[in-house]
């Protein structure tokens, strides 16, 4: 079987590095050694054939096939699992963690408490499932590591193209929600900002990832001055002392549609967590750890989602920051914070949700092969010539002129959600563990599964239509 295409990784530390010998008991001595007495989800795996060197193959084309190995010439190297459970859990809750629970007001706005909730909560009991699916299948086949070699395992070169493509897809329009917000918010408070704004803000994109902490930190201070705006004033709408009008059920029945997507974009991101089982230091606690993850993300996106809506109601806008920022009886300083807050989250994260994106046409057009080379000490240089700046300029004007035309920030979150998330964190998972672990199957759960692949396809099918044909209501 040829091996899967594959981008040339990052050089890998060589404190870091434990050398792949044909007995693998060598690395896996202390692990054991400490895991015999832990309750265990998963059994110990069995030793692992190294002689198949195929997965490790660096002659890369696409990216999500990262595997973590060595970039020395003549040895094959594997980082051994270094997170541990709390580091894993927190990991998982900051991936989880995004600006698509800003639109959670409007979910439920649209499809009423009822069905929001319960949409919320299946989203979030079905995507845990799936995570754990990944981790099974990484548990039983050991010669994968990345969502992109479980994609190969399972359709070949050609299906990880196709997947590929979702990623690329997800990742622009994860760009575009961070440009529509930042426009947004200074839009409110100077009308006449000029587009070269959004220019400023993509300037730094190599420079900046070095800030990603300060994407953290601004998500954490928006949700707070959420909480915090809700006891500000007592006047409706924009107060939780006095709740602004909801409604139990879906004002619209085909505004349910809508909100499909919007319930399934805050779990969008199973692409990362076969990276998360591989790095624990003790993978038999991925499952703890996934439903410890899960939940407490769950009580953060339905608290969120809960308070926009009982604070702003069926006057909610599609971001519930902008909702606060539009708001006149709000202190003047809540929209400075929150201008600061929204300029902080593109600098600071759209040099990493871009970087993929980059890596990705760079492999396909050759451009890689041209300015990333070998030492003499077989570690990868980045070089930079007018070939490779004209395409990254061109991609800043590709993403600056989709943002232009592409305004609405909560009609973007429903059709990556529907037509992204369902796919990459429900269908293909299903599809994956149904294959790859079909020997451990039961009648009873492969039945489930099916029926579970039939649901999310469906929902990917209407919801990608009500995100791309309804409009939303004022």
């Amino acid at each position: 079987m040829e091996s899967p295409p594959q981008i040339p990784s990052r050089p890998l530390h060589e404190d870091n590095e434990a050398f792949i010998s044909s007995d693998d008991n060598s690395i896996r001595s202390d692990n054991n050694s400490n895991n015999q007495t832990d309750h265990m989800d998963f059994p110990l795996p069995p030793p692992i054939d190294w002689s198949n060197n195929s997965v490790f193959d660096e002659t890369s084309e696409l990216l999500p096939t990262l595997s973590r190995v060595s970039t020395k010439r003549h040895s094959f190297s594997l980082i051994t699992g270094n997170s541990t459970a709390a580091q894993t859990i927190f990991n998982s809750i900051n991936t989880l963690i995004g600006i698509g629970m800003l639109s959670l007001p409007l979910g439920f706005k649209m499809s009423g408490w009822l069905f929001g909730s319960l949409l919320l909560v299946v989203s979030a009991f079905l995507t845990n499932t799936t995570a754990k699916y990944l981790g099974k299948i990484l548990y039983r086949h050991q010669e994968l590591m990345t969502y992109g070699d479980i994609a190969y395992a399972y359709g070949g070169k050609y299906f990880l193209y196709l997947v590929t493509l979702f990623f690329v897809i997800d990742l622009f329009g994860a760009s575009l929600t961070l440009i529509i917000l930042f426009a947004d918010s200074f839009t409110i408070v100077w009308p006449h900002v000029p587009a070269v704004v959004f220019v400023l803000s993509l300037l730094p994109l190599s420079m900046l990832s070095i800030f990603s902490l300060l994407g953290i930190i601004s998500t954490v201070g928006i949700i707070l001055s959420v909480f915090i705006c809700g006891f500000l004033v007592d006047t409706s709408p924009g107060s939780l002392l006095i709740p602004a009008t909801t409604t139990l059920l879906p004002p619209n029945p085909i505004n349910l549609l809508f909100s499909l997507g919007i319930f399934m974009a805050p779990w969008g991101g199973h692409p990362v967590f076969p990276e998360l089982y591989r790095d624990m230091r003790h993978p038999f606690k991925f499952t703890k750890s996934s439903n410890i993850s899960f939940l407490v993300t769950y009580l953060l996106d339905f608290s969120i989602g809960a308070t926009g809506y009982l604070m702003y109601g069926l006057m909610v806008d599609d971001s519930i920051v902008k909702s606060i920022m539009q708001n006149p009886n709000y202190p003047p300083i809540i929209n400075s914070i929150l201008c600061i807050l929204m300029g902080i989250l593109p600098i600071s994260k759209l040099p990493l949700v871009t970087k993929p994106i980059i890596t990705s046409y760079e492999n396909i057009f050759g451009i890689t092969a041209k300015y990333v080379k070998l030492d003499e000490n077989g570690k990868l240089t980045d070089t930079y010539g007018p070939t490779r700046v004209f395409s990254r300029l061109l991609f800043c004007c590709v993403l600056l002129i989709s943002a232009l035309l592409l305004t609405s920030f909560g009609k973007l979150v429903a059709f990556l959600g529907s037509a992204i998330c369902y796919t990459v964190c429900l269908t293909l998972p299903l599809l994956f563990y149904l294959k790859l672990n079909r020997s451990s199957v039961g009648k009873l759960e492969g039945l489930l599964i099916k029926i579970g692949i039939v649901f999310s396809i469906t929902a990917t099918i209407l919801g990608t239509y009500a995100s791309i044909g309804l409009t939303i209501p004022e």
